[in-house]
C-alpha cells in the first residue's frame, strides 16, 4: 500500500496498534490536544485599539482579516477536492480530517474578528480576489489545483503522484507555510505594540494549528518521494517543485513591498519583512531536503525573537502541554 491511491470504501477501515505511517498517528494526537475555540476569546475587548488604529494598520489589520477569510475556506476546499480522497491510511485521513476541522475554527475565529469590529463583510470576503496581488498569490494555488481535481488524475501513475505531490506543496508548504506566516507577523508586530492582544492570542492558536498542518504536509511529501523514488530521478519536476516554493515567496514580497513601500507600519519595515520571507522560505526549502536559497539563519524580526513567541516559531518543536491554552 501506498499512502495515496484508489480504494474502495471498504479497504482500510481497521485500525492497528502498528500503523503503517506513525508519524500521522502522533500529529493526529497533537492536533486533537491543540483544539480551541474562538468563543472562549474575549476579541470584543479589543474594539478601542482597533479604533486607535491608524490608517495605514487598520488597512493591514483589515487586509489580513480579509485574506485569513476568504484563504481558510479555500484550503478546506483543496483538501475536500484534491488530496483527501485519495489518501489511503486510516491514521492519514484521521490526522488530515483533523486539519480540516481546524479550518472551520480559523474561519469561525476570523468571521468573529470581523463581526466584533463592524468590518464590512462583503468588502472582507472579497480582499483576495480585488487586490491584484493577492490574486496572483490565490490564483497560483488555484489555478494549479483546479486543473488537478477537475480534470481528474490517476493517483496509481507517476503522473497522478506527482500531481497530488504538488496540490499538497501548494496548500500546506505554499500557501500555509509562506503566504500565512507572512501575515502572522503582522498580528505579532500588533502584539509587541500592546494592541490586540484578545485577537493575537486567538492568532497564536492559529499559528500552533497551522504548524501542524505545515508538518503534515511535508511527512506526506517525504514518504511519498521514498515511496515513490521515480519522482526524485525526474530533476525538471524537482526543479519545478523548488520553483515554486521560490514563486510563492516572490509573490509575497511583492505583496509585502507593494503593502509597506517605504512606509513603516507597525513598528515594522518592508526590508525586515522582506528578510523574514526569505528566513522561512529557507526553512521551508530545506524542510523538503533543498538547499537553501537566501541563507538566512536568524529570524530578522526582534519581536518574534522573545522567548514567549520563540516556542511558537519553532514549527514542530512546541510539545503537546504547551497547546491547551484555553
Amino acid at each position: 500500500m501506498k499512502l495515496t491511491g484508489k480504494t474502495s470504501v471498504r479497504e482500510n477501515i481497521k485500525l492497528t496498534e502498528d500503523p503503517s505511517y506513525p508519524i500521522f498517528k502522533e500529529l493526529y494526537e497533537k492536533q486533537k490536544k491543540a483544539i480551541w475555540f474562538p468563543e472562549e476569546l474575549n476579541i470584543q475587548q479589543d474594539a478601542l485599539d482597533y479604533q486607535s488604529l491608524s490608517e495605514n494598520e487598520k488597512d493591514l489589520f483589515d487586509t489580513a482579516v480579509g485574506y485569513f477569510c476568504s484563504s481558510e475556506l479555500l484550503v478546506q476546499n483543496v483538501l475536500v477536492n484534491t488530496f483527501f480522497p485519495l489518501l489511503t491510511d486510516p491514521h492519514a485521513k484521521m490526522s488530515f480530517s483533523t486539519q480540516l476541522f481546524m479550518e472551520n475554527i480559523h474561519s469561525d475565529f476570523f468571521e468573529i474578528v470581523l463581526q466584533s469590529f463592524g468590518m464590512d463583510r462583503d468588502k472582507m470576503y472579497e480582499v483576495a480576489f480585488e487586490d491584484p496581488i493577492l490574486r496572483k498569490k490565490q490564483s497560483l494555488i488555484v489555478d494549479a489545483i483546479d486543473k488537478i481535481s477537475q480534470d481528474g488524475i490517476d493517483p496509481d501513475t507517476i503522473a497522478g503522484q506527482k500531481q497530488i505531490l504538488k496540490a499538497i506543496l501548494l496548500n500546506n508548504i505554499v500557501m500555509e507555510g509562506i503566504f500565512f506566516y507572512s501575515s502572522f507577523a503582522h498580528f505579532f508586530a500588533l502584539k509587541d505594540m500592546g494592541k490586540m492582544n484578545n485577537v493575537v492570542s486567538g492568532v497564536e492558536l492559529v499559528l500552533i494549528d497551522e504548524s501542524l498542518h505545515l508538518q503534515n504536509g511535508i511527512e506526506a511529501i517525504l514518504i511519498m518521494l521514498d515511496e515513490n523514488p521515480e519522482i526524485t530521478e525526474d530533476e525538471a519536476f524537482v526543479n519545478e517543485i523548488r520553483d515554486l516554493i521560490l514563486e510563492g515567496a516572490e509573490l509575497e514580497i511583492e505583496y509585502v513591498e507593494h503593502k509597506f513601500g517605504d512606509h513603516t507600519i507597525l513598528g515594522i519595515s518592508f526590508g525586515e519583512l522582506e528578510r523574514y520571507l526569505k528566513y522561512i522560505t529557507d526553512r521551508r526549502l530545506q524542510e523538503l531536503g533543498f538547499e537553501p536559497e537566501f541563507h538566512i539563519t536568524e529570524n530578522p524580526l526582534r519581536f518574534l525573537q522573545k522567548e514567549d513567541v520563540k516556542k511558537l516559531i519553532n514549527f514542530f518543536e512546541v510539545s503537546s502541554t504547551e497547546y491547551t491554552n484555553y
